[in-house]
């Protein structure tokens, strides 16, 4: 039997979560497919919290976004049930999203951020709190108008300020996403939100969560004292006012964040239009048309806005501009011959005030350039000295000279203050390619040798000795200097890491390498009664129960589209009522979840 709310038809549980399932149904009074939000009954048993709820769902429904999912309705307070209507969105989530496509460069991340910052400011502008941001509660739309759309709006809010454990003991809301003053037990605002928005962009950005720890309680802890790793050492792509926008909104004082949603829309305008985003509403439509076709085709038009800043830079005397340009175009294109031609012009004109310099006047040179650099990216620069390291772009550019280059340290192990103030700490490399500098390498005896690895299904990252090199695409090149073994990595969600250790010598003799990655098992939790048995192939693999304290790993079968996507048959038996065979599509790697039947039988 269909399960009737109202005149709403429940055909299938599509999530769930702490405080609702989510339902895809059907208005049968319009003839339309909604989702619909039925809150746990133990959270809509009292008074207080079913008034609070539908408060909230007033509020919300005010509101008209395209970034925001529209409600359509709400049940009344005398309703047995709680629960609200939505629109239906066909796609995934972002965590799933991110999982399966990726973010080569942080610039796409941020084109889904931004997106995520202009709902919040319409919100906001209204009056209404999200109160609960986290990937999980943005949905990425399908079909002929991809979009991202923010769920969930104002639903913490059903519970009091005093309920915030749920029937189980957890706290309402994901540490990875809480505001400090949340934790502590204060009422959300704005700017609670735009903490939670930092933690995105910071993931978007990097990869990796900010506070995540080996525990929720140390997680909490970090959010609360603010400790969370440079976002430029842990991915080198990220540039100097990204670096500083994601700092100001992780701020464990809310004062110290952005005023407002739109001022973080505004900054992450301006951090997109210096790698030639100029239109990001347009740009975020065709990325999620084609993912992969943007970010193949992103460094070409980064480099070409990057360089012409540069340049500008450059004649209008601001050094550590040009330098800052400089270096992300060699981080995103190792070697451009562009770039080393200005800086060998650069190391032209400052050659004759060289020859005057005493070689300490030449570090002391260098280590104030160095300084001046990492002012523009944010970054705080130790105390020029005679251990000071000049960047890659500052030694292509003659500022510094082999005495002070033997003294300290190279790029891959170049140090950066750390980040609780402590003694500094080695910084990962970054492979940033050769450009001539005059000076003997104290690794290398000739010019780096480029490794092709060609990757199925395709390299969401990839590393050499630990340092991120541009990816996102089925070709990867890896610049080998000579004289040491290198460690090359390559990453994706669905897939086991690749590792292969290869010196340049043994990237000659091979050429290139095929690298097919070794699919993870998909992960399958089944939704409902936790006595039904999962078969898969006609073998026991576990009860609804099992999955849903541990998602079950389901192997990829053989000969489906790609090793890494089949579908598979899974049949469910409940403790009483017929089995229900369920066809689904196994993805390496993903959480896939299914709804039990029920005992009045499968809808």
């Amino acid at each position: 039997m269909i399960r009737m709310l109202g005149r709403y038809q429940l055909l299938e549980q599509v999530g769930s979560g702490g405080m609702a399932i989510v339902y895809r149904g059907r208005d049968t009074a319009l003839d339309r497919e909604v989702a619909v939000k039925l809150l746990h009954p133990h959270l809509a048993q009292a008074a207080e919290s079913r008034a609070r709820f539908s408060r909230e769902a007033r509020a919300v429904a005010r509101l008209a976004h395209p970034g925001i999912v529209e409600i359509y309705d709400y049940a009344g307070d005398g309703a047995p049930e709680a629960y609200l209507v939505t629109e239906f969105i066909r796609g995934q989530t972002l965590r799933t999203f991110a999982q399966e496509i990726g973010f080569a460069n942080p610039e796409a991340g941020l084109l889904i951020g931004r997106a995520l910052a202009d709902a919040l400011a319409h919100a906001h502008s209204a009056g209404v709190i999200h109160r609960d941001l986290k990937p999980e509660n943005v949905m990425v739309q399908e079909g002929d108008r991809p979009a991202v759309k923010l769920t969930d709006f104002g639903i913490a809010r059903i519970l009091a300020s005093d309920e915030r454990m749920t029937m189980t003991g957890a706290l309402v809301g994901s540490p990875n996403h809480m505001a400090p003053e949340i934790i502590e037990g204060k009422e959300a605002d704005e700017l609670s939100d735009l903490f939670s928005l930092g933690t995105i962009l910071y993931w978007l950005a990097t990869g990796q969560l900010p506070f995540a720890a080996s525990n929720p309680t140390a997680t909490l802890r970090r959010a609360i004292t603010g400790e969370f790793d440079d976002p430029r050492d842990v991915s080198a792509r990220v540039s100097g006012p990204l670096a500083a926008l994601l700092t100001r909104c992780l701020a464990p004082d809310p004062a110290a964040r952005p005023a407002s949603a739109m001022e973080v829309r505004a900054t992450l305008d301006e951090i997109l239009a210096e790698v030639g985003i100029d239109r990001p509403d347009e740009e975020l439509a065709r990325f999620l048309a084609d993912p992969a076709a943007f970010q193949a085709a992103f460094p070409a038009r980064a480099v070409a806005a990057l360089i012409p800043r540069g340049e500008a830079a450059l004649r209008s005397r601001n050094t550590a501009l040009a330098l800052a340009c400089f270096d992300r175009v060699l981080e995103i294109e190792p070697g451009n011959a562009l770039v080393a031609a200005r800086l060998r012009a650069l190391s032209r004109r400052r050659r004759w005030r060289r020859a005057a310099w005493s070689g300490a006047g030449v570090v002391a040179a260098a280590a104030l350039l160095l300084f001046s650099v990492r002012w523009w990216n944010g970054r705080p620069a130790a105390a020029p000295g005679p251990a000071a390291v000049a960047s890659p772009v500052a030694s292509a550019a003659g500022l510094t000279d082999p005495a002070s280059a033997a003294q300290g340290p190279s790029r891959a192990e170049a140090v950066t203050p750390g980040g609780d103030g402590g003694e500094p700490r080695p910084r990962p490399a970054v492979a940033t390619g050769a450009v001539a500098t005059g000076a003997e390498s104290p690794v290398a005896t000739g010019p780096p040798v480029e490794l092709l690895v060609r990757v199925r299904p395709y390299a969401q990252r990839a590393l050499l000795d630990g340092a991120e090199v541009p990816s996102g695409d089925q070709l990867v090149r890896f610049r080998l200097s000579l004289g040491r073994p290198h460690t090359i990595q390559i990453e994706h969600a669905c897939c086991v890491p690749f590792h292969r250790e290869v010196t340049a010598a043994e990237a000659v003799a091979q050429g290139e390498l095929r690298v097919s990655l070794e699919p993870k098992p998909a992960r399958l939790r089944v939704e409902g009664d936790p006595a039904t048995r999962i078969l898969l192939d006609g073998q026991l693999v576990g009860t609804a129960g099992d999955s849903q304290r541990t998602p079950l790993p389901v192997a990829v079968p053989a000969g489906g589209e790609t090793p890494y996507e089949a579908s598979g048959r899974i049949v469910l038996e409940p403790p009483s009522g017929p089995p229900r065979t369920v066809v689904v599509k196994l993805r390496a790697g993903v959480e896939l979840v299914v709804a039990a039947p029920t005992t009045e039988g499968p809808p």
